[in-house]
């Protein structure tokens, strides 16, 4: 079992915690939000979770020829769900959000299990890496919380999406705690390249055509800034901290 000074444990559990919760508290800073708003933060929020897939997450699965596969597993499941059902007409329907929720829980998850994994290779790393996930979980408890109030219109069930991505986290770290001796190592690897193909199809196939078919430039604008912040926040923050290869 891997063993953590208190306060370093408590250090982890306080960063799971609160990473996501920062990014879906953006939900409550208004109290109505019109259609053009909501499509905005969509739209935001489509150039996040393709710059995050296309930055992170399939470079990550791209450094072990064996993983990419699984990228493809990912991508077809979600497709094959999309077939099994009526046509989606609209990015912010149920299906394709749970799709997105889907594939951040099992994200999260994956981020608990690398932050506590991070702790048993070097003390310097864990902790930068605490950093890097209190910045990097900021834009994904936007993107969670804003695609769930479209969907929903509802605040609290928003902002509660973007709190059980703490609890997943954390959830990740107390399952290495516990149970760190008979986890397999390839395991996360898998999961995590599956749900960069459920992201990338979602961000691809839904989020991006719905932009061009509203024929609005300004949502373009929105669409690009998220894109290009998330690019920011992969400059600032060192990406192999957050994923180690």
């Amino acid at each position: 079992m891997v063993q953590l000074l208190p306060s370093t444990f408590f250090l982890l559990v306080c960063a799971s915690a609160l990473a996501s919760v920062l990014g879906g508290m953006i939900i409550f800073l208004r109290r109505a939000w019109s259609d053009y708003a909501l499509e905005a933060m969509v739209s935001a929020g489509g150039g996040i979770l393709l710059s995050l897939t296309i930055l992170d997450m399939i470079p990550h699965a791209a450094h072990e020829p064996r993983l990419i596969p699984f990228v493809l597993v990912g991508f077809s499941l979600l497709f094959v769900i999309e077939l099994a059902g009526k046509e989606a007409t609209h990015p912010a329907n149920k299906r394709s959000v749970s799709g997105v929720y889907l594939g951040f829980l099992i994200h999260a998850f994956v981020e608990g299990v690398s932050l506590m994994a991070s702790f048993q290779v070097n003390a310097h790393l864990g902790y930068s890496l605490i950093i890097a996930l209190l910045l990097h979980k900021i834009p994904d408890g936007v993107t969670v919380a804003t695609l769930l109030y479209a969907s929903n219109k509802n605040r609290c069930f928003a902002f509660l999406g973007a709190v059980t991505l703490g609890g997943t986290t954390l959830l990740g770290i107390l399952s290495v705690y516990w149970l760190d001796q008979w986890l397999p190592a390839i395991w996360s690897e898998i999961v995590i390249s599956i749900t960069t193909g459920v992201f990338l199809f979602v961000a691809a196939s839904h989020l991006v055509p719905h932009i061009l078919q509203k024929q609005r430039q300004q949502l373009g604008f929105y669409f690009f800034a998220g894109m290009l912040g998330y690019m920011l926040f992969s400059l600032l923050v060192q990406k192999n901290l957050l994923h180690p290869a």
